[in-house]
């Protein structure tokens, strides 16, 4: 196995969790955990709808930045999609919601 794919670390079996994660005792039930989970899920769609977009402009020589822009960009198009998912919404967590609240039955809310 060459060394650039090779971990770095031996990943540790307590990295992952067992069992799913339930809601904390700070006030978070499951469902609101599951409405962020769709806002997370929107949140990367958006960014990958944006990214796809982009590809689509052509780039030129005299506003090509090179590396730092599309870093710059990548970090701008993540935040942006966040923004949108939090605030304005694209109507993708209503329908996952719905869909997964409805998966999971009554039984989630008394966890």
């Amino acid at each position: 196995m060459p060394d650039a794919i090779r971990p770095s670390a031996p990943l540790l079996r307590s990295e992952y969790p067992a069992e799913p994660v339930k809601a904390r005792s700070s006030g978070t039930t499951p469902s609101k955990q599951l409405e962020q989970a769709c806002r997370d899920f929107e949140s990367i769609f958006v960014n990958y709808m944006l990214q796809q977009m982009r590809r689509t402009v052509p780039q030129n020589d005299l506003f090509n930045g090179g590396r730092a822009e599309e870093i710059y960009t990548s970090m701008m198009d993540n935040e942006l999609a966040k923004s949108i998912a939090q605030q304005r919404s694209m109507g993708l967590v209503s329908v996952l919601y719905r869909q997964l609240s409805a998966v999971s039955g009554p039984d989630a809310e008394d966890e």
